[in-house]
């Protein structure tokens, strides 16, 4: 008996189907799951990274402005500020009273410091400034009776939050003035 071609190319029974297809595209699924699950991970990762970017650099900015205030408050002094040494101070520390300011709480430079603030929005508290007096240098060596001048140097020292509590920045500077 001769078969007809229609015959050859007829489906397998039921029995004869072993489920490769539905295996195959199981594990497609799989595969894209497990890569839609790790770019959303990567997504999430990279805007923490762009939050913390932006309140640390707005910490820096603010106390950036902070110190160019502090400079801007001795500018145009006609003579010089008294220095104290012990808290709270509201004009300029006296040289060698304060150490290692980055470990002081945001408590201690609220009562301790003035106010630097700018337009600066979204800040967690306003940024704050220090003023240390440094030293006084004489413009010449010159010993005798003539009039002694010279210049006065300050520690600028200015802290601010960014949009947190956890991003500070804390930036110095020295400033020059001559009073005489």
């Amino acid at each position: 008996m001769k078969q007809s071609p229609a015959c050859l190319h007829a489906p397998p029974a039921a029995h004869q189907q072993r489920g490769a297809v539905l295996f195959v595209s199981l594990m497609m699924m799989l595969l894209l799951t497990i890569i839609g699950v790790t770019a959303m991970n990567n997504v999430t990762l990279e805007e923490r990274m762009a939050v913390n970017l932006r309140d640390s650099d707005l910490a820096f900015q603010a106390a950036e402005s902070a110190l160019r205030n502090g400079e801007a408050w001795l500018a145009p002094l006609a003579i010089e500020p008294s220095a104290c040494t012990s808290d709270p101070c509201a004009t300029v520390w006296d040289q060698g009273s304060l150490t290692d300011l980055a470990s002081q709480s945001e408590s201690w430079w609220t009562t301790n410091s003035r106010s630097g603030a700018g337009d600066i929005t979204g800040l967690y508290a306003n940024p704050r400034f220090i003023l240390e007096e440094l030293n006084y240098v004489r413009d010449s060596l010159v010993v005798g009776h003539s009039t002694v001048t010279g210049s006065d140097y300050y520690k600028v020292t200015a802290r601010a939050n960014g949009g947190s509590q956890s991003a500070i920045s804390i930036l110095q500077s020295t400033f020059v003035k001559r009073y005489n």
